[in-house]
Parts: structure tokens; C-alpha cells; sequence
């Protein structure tokens, strides 16, 4: 157990006005009774955990007093199938998921979801959980713990962190609460065992009760050379007055006691108040005697302990946990019995007996006697001429060896693997199934019948990620520089809760304010980032073969998802080339692709288009003139014989900026006079 002190940084000053001596009694009385409830629980599921992972523990005593003297082999099947649960859920832990909710800010979100991916990343984080889920799988139930210290000797910044229970059989809940979380748990302990001499140096003021002096209430909290320390945890129903500002914001009265008149000049009032009923939550350390430290009140609004189950129902009212040993035991004891005889038998098959008269061994029993153990050069005998074959001692033939010991035991392995639901395909060893399409689905079968350990695993997470989340606001207040991680395991650092001014409106402003806003946790379960670039690099291997330019992007994505030394300048320039040909939109600072250059039909095409067009035109001139030309002189002709000629269509009109059928004419000194409006020079 992690000691708690008064000034720990998780908890806040000793509260005054605590009936210490009722507070005791009536924790002693809770103490007795939950572990009442839990006890024979307890007792059972560490039986399972030892059985299933500690040598020399799957042969009971009615087994071991009925082949004392013979071969008690132990062939443990069952670790390495509960192992293939507890190192999966290595491969594909949980993860975080922070979503804004009322009040909350998108950017905030991902920043309090890597502060939560940055605590969970921690090896003693992992650890914690992967203590717990161990003993989840094997006995049914484990447990860890989140906590609070200071970030160094140096300084006041405070760190949340995950910390591992080395045995979850030391914590009880509140036999009363019905969530699966025990985020209901009005109350908890955590039962730690000290010597008496470190009792005394810890705390040389406390009570040290001898055995004999021990009452019917405290009798197990004393022993010889052992004393029980429990850290209590307990949650107290409070009235708490909240306000609800003109800005739309609530918060409790007593934080905006001494800055209403702020506010107030801000434009910032109080629109409406109410009174509620919140918990907050208590620790104390206790001994059988007495208090030894607290009350202290935790930062947080969740007893920061975490269970994890394995499977636990609800039978007749009370609830019942197991993990995967309890209901393999038995096959895994008649694997071993089955083992062991087989051996035994198989052992004896070339010691069969000899047949002799007693007086033809006589002065010789102990050789013969010894023929288990040793192999002597020469059987001495008496000989009796009077006796078949002179009295010489004979070996009858060895009884037929029993094959059914050989299927019993094949029997009793199949019966492990259906208790488990892991198979051999699961474990590696080759089995029935042929083809990689079986035996994927033979996998998939032991992870499908075992997914509700990962599942409740994720249930316990959810409830851990919320306890982080909500001492984010009480512990992350201050301005400072925190490291949070990113989805890829890659680290930033960012500042919160820095206070600026506002260049327009000269008010003071938070950035990254982790103490306003609320905010959802949701669990996401999958493979590892680094699994998933595994993945997708295979994936994008097997699209490289198309020849098209879907191949050479697949190519470059490959090259991406090598987690392999001195790769940056490959990558460099296959985005390069890439870019180049257009098959990448170009990043800031990349070179754009030069304007594609045009096919040379295509450019023929158009060119002949042209000429063809040009010749049109020009053909379509040359009738217009001549067109016109005869009507011209076959005006003229008309003219002469007396008769008006038909109207002359009007000329059409110039193009822009091109002169006019004839040309433009400049008056000047010696030039012509100007063409008659309705003809040439010199005619009417």
C-alpha cells in the first residue's frame, strides 16, 4: 500500500470537528461486515490464481494422501491458455476517447485526451492494469488504484498517476453498491500487513495492541509480529450552494465569494442560486485502536480505486465473481492423475515380475529386491534338481499396457481447451485445420469466446479514464507546461491555464483553461498504433504490385510505415517524385508540378483544325467579292438601259479595331475626295 500522509498532495488539510471515536466504530463495524460479504469469495478466487499459476498447487489433499509413495506429475495445460487472454489484451489496450460536452472546447478535448493517453502510457500505468487483468482472468477479480504526488522535491505541481496493487485480495467495497464499477461504493478499504517494529517507527504515538489485549471487534486486526493497517475510504453527503451567472456558467458560492464585486464590473451577475447534495470523498489511515491519520478529503469525486472483473453475475441477490481456472480445475487435475499413471505404467512395463521358490533365492532377496533401482552383472540362485528347471527364478510377462490411460488423458486436454475456449490454433500448435482461413477462424473463435475479459477490462477503464479526467480540473489548475501524447505516440508539450491579455479589449484571458468546461470519456478497443502500421504496411505492400499509379502512392505508403532506422531521405524523395507527377498534392514548401505539357496529336489536330478553318474563311471572302462584283456590273448594266437597279444590302459591319470594306481613307493635302456614300468616285 502506498503510505498516505496529511500533507499528501491528493488530499487537502485534517478537516476539524470529526468525532474521531465514532468515526472509528463505525469503521470498524463496516470492516467487519464487508469482509464477512467477501471473504469466502476471496478465499476462493485466490485459490484459482494459485492453482492455475503457482507450482506444486493443482493436487488436492484427498489426491495427494491416495498416491502417497507414487508419481504426482503436475502438466499445466491451464497457464499458457490463460496467458493467451492476458497477452492479447497487451497487443489491444483501450483506449481513451475525450469528447466536449456543455461548456467544453474541441482543442481542450484532445488536450485533456492526451494528458490521460500520456498518464496511461506510463510502464507502471500499464503495469497496474495488467496486474489487474491477470488476476481477473485467473481468479475473477483484481484492482488498481489512481493517485496523486508532487511532480519533483523542487516545486508544487502535482502528476496524476496509475498505481499497481500487488494484491487485489487486500481491497473491499461496500458490499452494498450494485454498479459493476463500484463507482456507487459509499465506502472502501485497503488492508495492508506491517511488522510491529515498523509500526512502531512509522507511528510512534500509535496504540500497539498485544494479541491478549485484543476485543471480539479487533481480534484479526492483531497478530503476533503483525499489525493491519486499512486506508479507509469513505464518501460524505454534503449541501453545497451553486450560482448560476449571467454568462451562463455555474459554480459553487463559495468560490465566487470574494470576486462577486469583479464580477459585477465585468457586467457578471448572479442569476440564480440553489442548494444540492454532493459527495465529496474521505481517507483516513486506521488501525484496530484508533485513527492514525486524516480525515483527509481527496481532490477528486470518485474513490480512486478501480476493480476489474472477470466474470461476475448476480445470483440470489449477491454477487458471484470467477475467472477462467474455476471451471477447468477439474479437467486439469484429471490431466494430471492421467499423466501420472500412464508414467507410472509405463515405468513398470520392463520390471516385470520373477517367479521363484523362496529356497532358490533364499540369502538373496535383497538383490532381487533391488532390481527397480539397479542393474547387477549376475542373479545368484540355489539350485534344486528337484524343482522344474533346478529352482531357477523365471520373469512372467508383463501385463498388456492399458491405451485407454493414453485416450483418458487426450480426453481430459480436449476438456481443458472447452472449459478455456482456447483451442491449439489459438496457442501456435498445429491442429486440424489446413488452410490459413481455418485456422484464422479457429482463432477468432478463442478470442470471440473470451472477449468478455477484454470487454469488462474496457468497463474498467471507462470508470479509470473518468477518475483522471475529473482530477485533470482540481490538479491541473495552475499555469504550467504539461506533456501530453498524441495518438502516435508522438510527445508535445503545450501550456495551460496561461493567463494573456487581449489585445482588442485589454481583458485578461486563459488559454487552454483545463478548469472550465465539461467533458465525455468514451473507450475505444483495438490494435496498438504501432499494430496498425504493421498492418497497413502490409496492406499497402500487396496494393504496390498494381501497375497503375495507385501502385506507386501504395509503394510510398509502404515506405511510410517502416519503423526502420535512416529511411527519412527514401521517404524524401519518393514524396518528391510523387508530387512531381501529381499523384500528391504538393505540402507547404514543396516544389509544385511544372503544367503538363500537351500531346503532340493533339496539337496536330488543332493546327489542321485551324488551317481548315483559315482556308474556309478565305474561300468564303473571295465569293462574297465576286458576288459582289456582279451585282455591280449587273446594276451598271440596268443603269445604262434606264432601269433602277435592285437595293444594295448594306455592307456588314467592321470588326473591331479592322477597317472597313476599301479601307479607311485620310483626308489630306493632295488625296482624293472621299468615296460617295453610296458608291465609288465619280458615280452618282
Amino acid at each position: 500500500m502506498a503510505e498516505s500522509k496529511p500533507d499528501s498532495p491528493g488530499y487537502a488539510t485534517e478537516r476539524a470537528g470529526v468525532n474521531k471515536a465514532d468515526l472509528h466504530r463505525e469503521m470498524l463495524e463496516r470492516h467487519r461486515t464487508c469482509w464477512d460479504y467477501w471473504k469466502p469469495q476471496y478465499d476462493a478466487a485466490r485459490e484459482d490464481v494459485e492453482f492455475a499459476f503457482t507450482p506444486d498447487s493443482q493436487w488436492d489433499d484427498w489426491m495427494r494422501d491416495t498416491r502417497t509413495g507414487r508419481p504426482m506429475y503436475t502438466v499445466n495445460r491451464l497457464r499458457q491458455a490463460l496467458k493467451q487472454i492476458t497477452n492479447d489484451q497487451r497487443q489491444n489496450r483501450p483506449q481513451a476517447k475525450v469528447r466536449a460536452a456543455e461548456g467544453g472546447d474541441a482543442d481542450l478535448a484532445e488536450v485533456r485526451q492526451g494528458i490521460i493517453r500520456g498518464i496511461d502510457s506510463q510502464i507502471d500505468a500499464q503495469r497496474a492494469v495488467d496486474t489487474a487483468f491477470l488476476f481477473a482472468v485467473g481468479g475473477g477479480y483484481g484492482v488498481w488504484r489512481v493517485n496523486t504526488r508532487y511532480a519533483d522535491d523542487g516545486g508544487f505541481d502535482q502528476v496524476i498517476e496509475r498505481e499497481e496493487i500487488a494484491n487485489p485480495y487486500s481491497v473491499v467495497f461496500d458490499q452494498a453498491a450494485k454498479k459493476k464499477d463500484r463507482r456507487d461504493a459509499r465506502f472502501a478499504f485497503v488492508d495492508t500487513r506491517w511488522a510491529r517494529s515498523a509500526f512502531r517507527a512509522r507511528w510512534p504515538d500509535a496504540k500497539l495492541v498485544s494479541v491478549d489485549g485484543a476485543t471480539e471487534a479487533t481480534k484479526d486486526w492483531w497478530a503476533e509480529d503483525e499489525v493491519t493497517v486499512s486506508e479507509y475510504w469513505y464518501k460524505k453527503a454534503e449541501q453545497v450552494e451553486i450560482v448560476l451567472l449571467s454568462d451562463g456558467s455555474v459554480h459553487d458560492a463559495d468560490d465566487l465569494a470574494l470576486i462577486v464585486d469583479e464580477l459585477a464590473a465585468q457586467g457578471i451577475t448572479i442569476q440564480r442560486r440553489r442548494v444540492i447534495e454532493r459527495d465529496k470523498v474521505y481517507q483516513c489511515i486506521v488501525s484496530g485502536a484508533e485513527i492514525l491519520e486524516g480525515p483527509n478529503e481527496w481532490a477528486g469525486r470518485f474513490i480512486p480505486l478501480v476493480p476489474c472483473w472477470g466474470e461476475l453475475i448476480n445470483v440470489k441477490g449477491r454477487d458471484q465473481f470467477f475467472g477462467a481456472t474455476r471451471f477447468a480445475k477439474d479437467a486439469q487435475r484429471m490431466y494430471n492423475y492421467e499423466r501420472s499413471t500412464f508414467i507410472e505404467t509405463l515405468a513398470d512395463q520392463p520390471y516385470s515380475p520373477f517367479m521363484a521358490d523362496a529356497a532358490s533365492i533364499e540369502g538373496y532377496e535383497a538383490q532381487y529386491q533391488s532390481l527397480r533401482t539397479r542393474r547387477p552383472p549376475v542373479l545368484l540362485y540355489k539350485s534344486n534338481p528337484g524343482l522344474p528347471n533346478g529352482g531357477k527364478p523365471s520373469r512372467e510377462a508383463p501385463p498388456a499396457f492399458p491405451a485407454a490411460l493414453a485416450q483418458a488423458a487426450a480426453i481430459s486436454a480436449d476438456d481443458v481447451k472447452a472449459a478455456t475456449g482456447i483451442h491449439d490454433a489459438s496457442l501456435g500448435a498445429r491442429s486440424n485445420e489446413t488452410s490459413g482461413r481455418a485456422i484464422l477462424a479457429r482463432q477468432r473463435e478463442g478470442d470471440v469466446a473470451n472477449f468478455d475479459y477484454i470487454d469488462n477490462l474496457s468497463y474498467a477503464l471507462k470508470y479509470d479514464f473518468e477518475i483522471l479526467n475529473d482530477l485533470i480540473t482540481a490538479v491541473y489548475d495552475t499555469e504550467r507546461q504539461i506533456r501530453i501524447v498524441g495518438d502516435d505516440g508522438a510527445e508535445q508539450v503545450v501550456a495551460v491555464n496561461r493567463v494573456v491579455v487581449d489585445e482588442q479589449t485589454g481583458q485578461p484571458v486563459t488559454l487552454n483553461d483545463l478548469t472550465q468546461g465539461r467533458y465525455d470519456v468514451s473507450v475505444t478497443v483495438g490494435p496498438s498504433y504501432t499494430t496498425q502500421r504493421m498492418e497497413a504496411a502490409e496492406a499497402m505492400m500487396q496494393l504496390a504490385n498494381d501497375p497503375s499509379p495507385i501502385g506507386m502512392v501504395a509503394k510510398y505508403g509502404f515506405i511510410k510505415n517502416l519503423d526502420a532506422p535512416m529511411l527519412e531521405d527514401v521517404r524524401e524523395a519518393a514524396r518528391k517524385i510523387l508530387v512531381g507527377q501529381g499523384l500528391l498534392e504538393p505540402a507547404e514548401g514543396d516544389q509544385p508540378p511544372p503544367p503538363p505539357q500537351p500531346n503532340p496529336k493533339d496539337v496536330a489536330g488543332a493546327e489542321k483544325d485551324a488551317a481548315s478553318a483559315r482556308k474556309y474563311n478565305a474561300e468564303a471572302e473571295g465569293q462574297e467579292i465576286e458576288n459582289q462584283a456582279a451585282a455591280f456590273q449587273f446594276g451598271a448594266q440596268l443603269g445604262a438601259l434606264g432601269i433602277a437597279g435592285p437595293p444594295q444590302p448594306p455592307p456588314p459591319a467592321p470588326a473591331p479595331n479592322q477597317p472597313p470594306q476599301g479601307g479607311f481613307f485620310v483626308a489630306g493635302a493632295g488625296a482624293p475626295a472621299a468615296p460617295a456614300p453610296g458608291g465609288f468616285p465619280g458615280q452618282p
